[in-house]
């Protein structure tokens, strides 16, 4: 496994956490001949079933060594985003998405698990959070 995947070699597995209205599922895996770190998110309406919102982003190392994050979602459509500084034990990510939306991801380790939080807004200077996410996760099962 690439040295710059060290920070979330200890997140590869399963995790998922419930909200007020969804469950939300990630899975972390490595890929390519362990040169790519995939992450699939999944959030579905608790009641239902239904997708509320999809998420598969491959991270990887540019040619300029910097990790980058190719995501495709069901809400905010193709992103590349970069990570962006972070205390130890998290990871975060920004970018704008094709819809014109300023979108931040973190995944924040604490001792019982994973916090998963986002917001969006225009990519406006002063604009207010259009949506968000909080949902802690628990560890399913290892890699």
């Amino acid at each position: 496994m690439r040295k710059e995947f060290a920070p979330f070699s200890n997140w590869i597995g399963e995790w998922t956490g419930k909200g007020v209205s969804v469950i939300t599922r990630m899975v972390l895996r490595p890929r390519l001949a362990e040169e790519v770190l995939e992450f699939e998110i999944m959030s579905q309406h608790a009641d239902t079933g239904a997708l509320v919102h999809g998420v598969v982003a491959l991270m990887t190392v540019d040619p300029d060594g910097q990790l980058r994050m190719s995501v495709c979602s069901t809400i905010h459509g193709c992103i590349v985003m970069q990570l962006t500084p972070e205390d130890p034990g998290a990871a975060a990510i920004a970018g704008t998405s094709v819809t014109g939306n300023h979108v931040v991801v973190s995944l924040i380790e604490d001792n019982s698990g994973l916090l998963l939080t986002s917001y969006w807004k225009k990519d406006e200077p002063n604009a207010e959070p259009i949506g968000h996410t909080n949902i802690k996760l628990k560890r399913v099962a290892r890699a």
